[in-house]
Order: C-alpha cells, then sequence, then structure tokens
C-alpha cells in the first residue's frame, strides 16, 4: 500500500513547538542572536483561539518587549465576596488586560521578520529521542505530511498538554487544574476603567470570576474552577449566572452582545520533574509556570522563553546541549519566582475550600491593605515585608499551618537550600 503520510527532513539550530506567549517570545530571542529558528504551531492561526483572559501587569509586559499600545489600562480594582468588597486604585503602570491576539501576532511577525520560520497548522507529534536527551521532533503539516524536524536544541512550548515530558518522563498530565470559561463581549454600558473579582460559592465554588475590560467597550466575563476540588461543578451554568442573575452586574450587560467565547486550561500544580534534558528545554505552561494564586500565566511565560532562548543559544555557541548547560534557564527563573509560586500554590490550595463566610472576613481584612500592598500581593510578588503586613492588620485571616509554611520558604531562600 503506497504511504500517504510521506516523511521529510529538516534541520535547525533550536526548535519551538507551539507559539504561545513562551514559544513566541523565545523565537523572537533566538532568531534576533541569529540561530535557525523553526516554530510549529497546530492552531491554523495565530493567537487565535484565544485561551486566556489577559491580565497582567504592564510594566512586566513592556519590559519583555510587548508596546503598552497592546495593554488596556484600568483605575479600579474591586474584590467582591458574597456580602463584601474591597476597593484598590491601580498604582502606577500596574494591572491591565492585553489584546491578546494582537500581542501574538505581533510576537510572530517580529520572530520572522528577525528570520525565524513559522508554521501555523503544523502539529508537534512526538520528539525525536536520543537517549536520555531530544534532538527535535516529528511533525505534521496541514496536508497531513509528516516531517523530522532536527534541532540542536527542542523548546517545548506545547501548553498544559506538555508534549516531550509525556515522552520522556511517561508524564500523564496534570491532576490539578484550572478551566476557565468567559464570554468576550460587547458591553456599551460596562465601565473601561473598573476591573472585578468575584469569589464564593454563587460565583464559582473552588474557584473565581472576573469582569475585566480591554477597551472600545469590549469586556470579558469569565469563571475559572479548580479541579478536582470543583468537581462535579457546571462551568457555564456558573457563568450563566454571573452574566444574567447576578444583580449587581447583570444590569450592566442587559444589552450586550457575546462576540467570541473563550475556554482554557493551566496547570494548577508543580512541574512534577526537572523540566530540561539534553537538548530540550520544557516552557510556560508545559512546565507549570503559572501563578495558582490568580490563574495567571502570560508574564511568567514570556520570561521563562526569553531565558530559554539565551540558554539555548550559549548551547549552541559552545556546541553543548547537554542538561547541564541549559538548565541555567530554569535555575534563574525558579531563582525568581519559585519562592512565589510555592507560596502562592499553598494560598490557592487553601482557597479552594473557603466557605462564603470565609470568603466574606477574608475581603474585609484585605480591604484594609494599602493600594500598593493589594497589587503586590495580586502580583504573586511576596516578601516578608508583605506578608508581616498582611498579619499585622488581619491576624485572623492565615491560618497557622499557613504562617509556617511562609515563613519556611522564606527561611528556605535565604539559606539557598532547595525546595523539595
Amino acid at each position: 500500500m503506497k504511504d500517504h503520510s510521506p516523511m521529510e527532513n529538516s534541520t535547525a539550530d533550536v526548535l519551538i513547538l507551539g507559539a504561545g506567549p513562551a514559544g513566541l517570545r523565545a523565537a523572537l530571542e533566538c532568531a534576533g542572536l541569529g540561530l535557525r529558528t523553526i516554530v510549529v504551531e497546530k492552531k491554523r492561526e495565530i493567537g487565535s483561539p484565544i485561551q486566556t483572559s489577559g491580565a497582567t501587569w504592564i510594566e512586566d509586559i513592556v519590559r519583555l518587549g510587548i508596546p503598552p499600545s497592546f495593554c488596556h489600562r484600568i483605575e479600579t480594582i474591586r474584590f467582591l465576596s458574597s456580602n463584601e468588597e474591597a476597593r484598590f486604585r491601580n498604582t502606577r503602570k500596574g494591572l491591565g488586560v492585553l489584546d491578546v491576539r494582537a500581542m501574538l501576532q505581533y510576537l510572530a511577525m517580529e520572530a520572522v521578520r528577525r528570520g525565524a520560520r513559522l508554521r501555523a497548522g503544523t502539529k508537534a507529534l512526538r520528539p525525536v529521542l536520543s537517549g536520555n536527551g531530544v534532538r527535535g521532533a516529528v511533525v505534521q503539516n496541514p496536508q497531513g505530511i509528516q516531517e523530522e524536524i532536527r534541532a540542536h536544541v527542542t523548546i517545548d512550548a506545547t501548553g498544559f498538554a506538555s508534549l516531550t515530558a509525556r515522552s520522556l518522563y511517561g508524564f500523564r498530565g496534570y491532576r490539578r487544574f484550572g478551566l476557565g470559561l468567559e464570554y468576550d463581549l460587547c458591553a456599551p454600558h460596562w465601565p473601561q476603567q473598573e476591573f472585578v473579582l468575584l469569589v464564593g460559592s454563587g460565583v464559582a465554588p473552588a474557584g473565581y470570576g472576573w469582569i475585566f475590560p480591554w477597551g472600545s467597550q469590549r469586556v470579558r466575563v469569565g469563571v475559572g474552577l479548580t479541579f478536582p476540588e470543583a468537581k462535579g461543578v457546571d462551568l457555564f451554568a456558573c457563568l450563566k449566572r454571573l452574566l444574567e442573575e447576578d444583580r449587581r452586574f447583570s444590569p450592566f450587560f442587559r444589552e450586550s452582545g457575546c462576540l467570541e467565547v473563550h475556554k482554557g486550561v493551566i496547570p494548577g500544580e508543580a512541574f512534577p520533574e526537572d523540566p530540561v534534558a539534553d537538548g530540550l528545554l520544557i516552557t510556560g505552561d508545559a512546565a507549570g509556570q503559572a501563578s495558582a494564586l490568580a490563574g495567571e500565566g502570560i508574564r511568567f511565560a514570556m520570561e521563562m522563553g526569553l531565558l530559554a532562548a539565551r540558554a539555548a543559544a550559549e548551547a549552541v555557541r559552545k556546541g553543548d546541549c547537554r542538561k547541564e548547560l541549559l538548565a541555567k534557564a530554569h535555575e534563574q527563573w525558579k531563582k525568581r519566582h519559585g519562592r512565589n509560586f510555592r507560596i502562592a500554590l499553598e494560598i490557592n490550595r487553601r482557597m479552594t475550600r473557603f466557605t462564603d463566610s470565609q470568603w466574606d472576613t477574608a475581603v474585609r481584612y484585605l480591604s484594609r491593605l494599602p493600594d500598593r500592598r493589594f497589587l503586590q500581593f495580586l502580583r504573586t510578588d511576596f516578601n516578608l515585608r508583605l506578608f508581616l503586613s498582611v498579619l499585622a492588620r488581619n491576624p485572623g485571616l492565615v491560618r497557622r499551618k499557613l504562617v509556617r509554611t511562609v515563613l519556611q520558604e522564606f527561611r528556605r531562600s535565604r539559606s539557598g537550600i532547595p525546595a523539595s
């Protein structure tokens, strides 16, 4: 029988699997450093469908090379439980909401202009393994033709799927995860400078809801749940209830129209292995690099993509793509964010079990924080001063077990002891 899926061959210095925030930021940097760079993306359109609400921190995004015009800055943050509300002013450049599709296409075009070869509609099927390492991947183009792309370094930015880890480590996927659903509305009556976070069983048991404006009368309204804690909860019913039955907000959406429906999933636990091997760097959601505190991952993924690209460039230049050299990228990332992510995960595990009464208490206590302290907390930017500030104003907010865990993390980071 004739083979209808012939195998072709290509070579590259760096092969990037996935054209999301981590993959495209890596591609931009790799191409800019003169590396032969190939990016494959299974979707037929870069940036679509959207799988994230796009809330992020403008200063960080600009530092990572994104023009501020792609981010809609808001002025007020409202944090509501069933019976309590806290209001905060967005300070400095602060919090904003991204035009996600435009941002990703901007990164893709800039990467191509620097020399990267970008292939949309091309699915990564499996890594090419060599001993305990990776030497590229087998991909399939839109015509069904399979191709083996050999590369000195492969950067896995395949998101929640974490493709290479499944083959290399026998990874079975994240058992704990966040699942989000949102409607992108044209909502003429919603105030475009007001950003809302909602908690409580009436909105999202074991999760939270959001209302994020992003300019030109566009508003993303969504609900995110954490599983397995939210097992049996109907995500669509939660969002319908928020839009149509919540009297605090439903009047603003009576004359709105849904332009897009977005659905996405993020890891809700740490990656179980060291996300690096000979010839391989796993990045972004594929390596569990999303904050469990608020389900935010874009800026963390982009930063890891940048670090991965620089490590890959050094490895290719030296002709040494062993794990030990590539691991520097993850060591840098963990030094910057490891402690914060571990604390965020501990907080998240407790928040998913909060009752409505506990949420009311938490929001009431948080309302006592200065604007900049709340924003620091929301940003997953913990330090001992912030933690002690929360405790001083809110002695009943944090349980003893969590206090011990957080203080252990600070002691560990100061002594240089690695996390278990």
